[in-house]
């Protein structure tokens, strides 16, 4: 898969669900902390009771995630997956895998809570995000 160029990720991270309500130089700092991880089809992003250290923006391709109650989601382009547990600070609660080859942008919890930190209108805006049934 090629790779994204600077401004594609700024670009696409405007339109991923999580960041919609982020502004411009809210998303480049985004970017400046996004890395490009890309998945074969049927590669694990990772496990039931794996510690969540990294959320993933679908680019392309798409994602199956497999809750341990039984449930499941698809995730396509400009969607997330790994939020809630890198949010919650809690356990993994699902076997997520590329159902297709994938390229995702994966965020580092550490890098994303130290952005956070020090970034209060990012917070809001992803916080509008989740109060708006998002991610």
């Amino acid at each position: 898969m090629a790779e994204l160029a600077g401004i594609e990720t700024v670009v696409f991270l405007q339109s991923v669900d999580l960041f919609r309500f982020c502004r411009a130089g809210q998303v480049l700092r985004l970017a400046g902390i996004a890395k490009e991880r890309p998945f074969a089809a049927g590669e694990t992003l990772y496990n039931v009771g794996d510690s969540a250290q990294t959320l993933y923006c679908v680019v392309r391709g798409g994602v199956e995630e497999r809750c341990e109650d039984g449930s499941h989601r698809n995730a396509g382009p400009l969607t997330t997956v790994g939020v809630k547990a890198i949010l919650s600070g809690r356990l993994r609660t699902a076997h997520t895998v590329a159902s297709e080859e994938t390229l995702t942008l994966a965020i580092d919890s550490e890098d994303f809570f130290d952005l956070l930190a020090h970034n209060i209108e990012i917070v809001k805006a992803i916080f509008r995000t989740l109060l708006n049934g998002g991610s």
